[in-house]
């Protein structure tokens, strides 16, 4: 009896001691696949923190990449744009001066052919004004012998001369028709030793005078001579301030002489 429990015993140890053992050997087993688990997420952990390193460094790569493109796009668009304000300035100023230039140079053109058509209306005027003037001239003469008292009108009857038919012989006077600048002349021959006292009037007032006295015996003759601004329709003729007494004939004229000169 003893010797089977015993034995029984025993045979229980041993199943214990064998469970123990599969249980002990379990245990490693799990002991293992647990360090393995441990192992492998170790691993996992230092490969998700080599990964989340490696995606920090390449979104750094790409924030840097990014910020030196839209740096050097920025740069770029500022450099065109200036250049292309610089351009458009420059071309605006050279625009500017070449249309200055051109208008100065139109104005100038302009001018100079104002002033060349001016010049020629100018010409033409002048030449139909010459041609339209009609030439003024006369010359007239006493026939004979003639002696005045003072303030006195000498009339030359005698008319060789009368372009533009300006002097009237009956009157002695000459009227002129075209405004003026006129040269007028007198030639005195005097009775020997006689005198004369002459002067030369326009609108009534003394243009010139003159006195002379025959002393060489030849019955000589003096001129006077008189030029004088003379509006249209004045009269020039010649007066006797004192007694004259001329002679005329064929040797010598005492005679009145009158041209326009300039207009």
């Amino acid at each position: 009896m003893l010797y089977e429990y015993e034995e029984r015993l025993l045979e229980r140890v041993l199943r214990n001691e064998i469970g123990l053992e599969n249980t002990l050997k379990d245990s490693v087993k799990t002991h293992s696949k647990v360090e393995d688990a441990l192992q492998q997420l170790g691993d996992s952990k230092v490969l998700i923190k080599s990964t989340l390193g490696a995606m920090k460094e390449k979104q750094a790569t790409m924030d840097l990449t990014l910020r030196e493109f839209m740096e050097n796009l920025t740069r770029h668009v500022n450099s065109t744009l200036t250049t292309s304000v610089n351009n458009f300035e420059s071309k605006h100023e050279a625009l500017a001066l070449k249309s200055s230039t051109l208008v100065s140079d139109a104005i100038v053109e302009l001018t100079q052919n104002v002033s060349a058509t001016i010049q020629r209306v100018t010409n033409l005027q002048e030449k139909l004004k010459a041609q339209s003037i009609i030439p003024t001239i006369f010359y007239a003469r006493l026939a004979s012998d003639a002696n005045l008292v003072s303030n006195q009108d000498v009339v030359f009857p005698t008319v060789t001369v009368n372009e533009g038919q300006g002097y009237n012989p009956g009157t002695g006077r000459f009227t002129a028709s075209v405004p003026g600048i006129y040269l007028f002349s007198v030639q005195i021959c005097v009775l020997y030793e006689k005198y004369a006292y002459l002067e030369i009037v326009q609108q009534g007032t003394t243009l010139q005078r003159s006195v002379f006295s025959d002393k060489s015996g030849h019955h000589s003759c003096v001129t006077m001579q008189a030029a004088a601004r003379v509006a249209s329709g004045d009269q020039i003729w010649l007066r006797a301030t004192s007694s004259c007494y001329f002679i005329a004939d064929s040797l010598r004229y005492t005679s009145f002489l009158g041209a326009l000169i300039h207009v």
